[in-house]
């Protein structure tokens, strides 16, 4: 329990110390959401007035504790750009950001794990040669760049999709997924390098642990070491990995929404810093923080599942 406790109160510390520091960095960067809202030829007057109606002429600090005192309430604010509760747009968006993430770690795990595995047990082979190659090539493509090559190999070549075709969820679950995996590809193919390499590394160091030569001794073959002993401890290390590249995912799907045209909290993330939108930045940064939070929370708790002998404490 303390220690479920102390995890609570560290969420809500970092998140005030984000929510502060957006308010902060708005605060000193150039640039005045009255002047966007209005435009450059708008009178000072209007100007000033306008800012005294958005409560933009109060002081930073009693700007941010009303705004956290309406958060807590569920009221995010108003967005200046599109007239609307931000609270309704982030609803609308971080479904489809949540997806997007979901479907890119699970081809993480379906995809480098068995790969990792392989590359272990058949190590120096020829497939774990052409394995280690490709991990290498991949890792140093970033996922902008890999969105780019999807969408001309899959798009434009082979036709598999129709890049900027996106399909709304609220209207066809089925072409929704299929449009989604592609950006999910390219979000996930660096991490699923990573991780193989990782698990290749863990599994080939655990094989070397004096347990693995009992486990021999008793008669066991390598199939039946490898999964019922060493895959549990090796395992470990790529858990951590998993869960910051989960965190990682959360807010690297913005670059990755651009390219593939998916509408969701990334693209109106950068719309709304290029507008000085503050009520619509702070909630999604906010949300982006909590999410990421709340994932190493999940993975720590993880920990306890793959291996019992670590304690909460």
């Amino acid at each position: 329990m303390k220690y479920f406790a102390k995890k609570l109160a560290g969420l809500i510390a970092t998140l005030l110390v984000v929510s502060f520091l957006v308010f902060l960095a708005f605060a000193v960067i150039p640039g005045d959401p009255a002047t966007a809202m209005l435009g450059t030829e708008a009178t000072p007057a209007r100007v000033e007035a306008l800012r005294e109606e958005l409560g933009l002429n109060a002081p930073l600090i009693e700007r941010y504790a009303k705004w956290i005192a309406d958060f807590v309430r569920g009221d995010m604010g108003t967005s200046y750009s599109y007239h609307m509760a931000v609270t309704e747009m982030i609803a609308d968006k971080i479904p489809v950001t949540l997806a997007l993430t979901a479907i890119s770690f699970f081809l993480i795990v379906v995809i480098s794990i068995p790969l990792g595995i392989t590359c272990a047990r058949y190590m120096d082979g020829a497939l774990d040669h052409i394995i280690v190659v490709a991990n290498q090539v991949i890792m140093a493509v970033p996922p902008f760049f890999s969105g780019i090559l999807i969408t001309l190999v899959f798009g434009l070549v082979l036709h598999l999709f129709t890049p900027g075709g996106y399909v709304s969820y609220r209207t066809d679950w089925a072409r929704f997924l299929g449009y989604m995996f592609f950006p999910a590809l390219a979000i996930a193919l660096p991490k699923i390098a990573m991780s193989t390499k990782l698990l290749r590394t863990s599994v080939l160091s655990e094989m070397k642990a004096d347990y693995v030569r009992t486990a021999y001794s008793r008669g066991n073959g390598t199939r039946a070491v490898l999964y019922r002993h060493v895959l549990k401890n090796a395992l470990i290390p790529v858990v951590t990995f998993l869960g910051m590249a989960l965190s990682d995912m959360v807010a690297g799907s913005i670059i990755v929404e651009q390219v593939f045209n998916v509408p969701g909290l990334g693209r109106i993330l950068l719309t709304s810093i290029s507008n000085r939108d503050y009520p619509v930045v702070q909630a999604i940064i906010v949300c982006i923080a909590f999410l990421v939070i709340l994932i190493n929370f999940l993975v720590d708790l993880l920990y306890k599942l793959v291996d019992p002998r670590i304690t909460m404490e």
